[in-house]
């Protein structure tokens, strides 16, 4: 497996277990991925980059669109996640388990 595709694999793992918790029921990963983006805008003087905005809009949206970026292995999805808002959501020991599991 190439450098680029092991990356790509574990960030769809991070985004996979993050989609999990929003089917259980646990919204603090969508809470948090929302101050991230309000905190990059401020960054930004106001105006977030296309990446971040279009995540914004998918987070408005919420629902089953939401969770096909989470989750879809389509080249949007992977597109999307590599520009993620949902930095610091998963605790580091999640983030070396997975890390680990895909080297």
């Amino acid at each position: 497996m190439s450098d680029h595709s092991r990356i790509e694999s574990q960030i769809a793992t991070m985004h996979r277990v993050i989609a999990a918790r929003l089917r259980s029921g646990d919204w603090s990963p969508l809470a948090h991925a929302k101050a991230n983006l309000d905190r990059w805008r401020g960054q930004f003087d106001g105006a977030l980059p296309l990446a971040y905005a279009e995540w914004l809009q998918v987070l408005d949206q919420g629902g089953i669109r939401l969770l096909e970026v989470l989750e879809s292995d389509d080249e949007d999805a992977v597109r999307r996640r590599s520009s993620s808002p949902f930095a610091g959501v998963l605790t580091p020991q999640e983030r070396w388990r997975i890390l680990r599991h895909a080297a």
